[in-house]
């Protein structure tokens, strides 16, 4: 599985890269919605999931993922946030929101919603 990491805070982006590389997962990191944009335009972007801040500067992690929606419409996004309200989560749902990791959370949580994930790909995938 190829993940894309996207958060304003560089040490947090290499963090969950280290956490993520050693249970076996290609990632990539950046550090803002308009990088984040860049790689997913390309065609052959490869990326199955997309992990991002919910509050980041000039893109928010909502704006974010409507935007992602535009063009990959079935391309899973997991929101991480310190502000889980129900507000964002209903707003998020809405755009299609695959999951939510919520601030703080250890690499084990984070590796479990992405299995959980994984599971609806799979069986989204023997569905059709």
């Amino acid at each position: 599985m190829k993940i894309l990491v996207v958060d304003d805070e560089a040490m947090m982006v290499e963090s969950i890269k280290i956490g993520l590389i050693s249970k076996g997962y290609s990632v990539v990191g950046v550090y803002n919605a308009r990088q984040a944009l860049e790689l997913l335009s390309q065609e052959d972007h490869g990326f199955d999931l997309i992990i991002t801040d919910y509050l980041m500067p000039i893109t928010n992690g909502i704006d974010l993922l409507m935007e992602i929606r535009q063009v990959h419409a079935t391309l899973p996004v997991l929101i991480m946030t310190a502000y889980a309200d129900t507000t964002l989560v209903i707003e998020a749902l809405k755009n299609g929101c695959a999951g939510f990791v919520e601030k703080p959370f250890s690499r084990d949580q984070l590796i479990a919603e992405i299995k959980r994930i994984e599971q609806l790909l799979l069986q989204n995938a023997q569905d059709r």
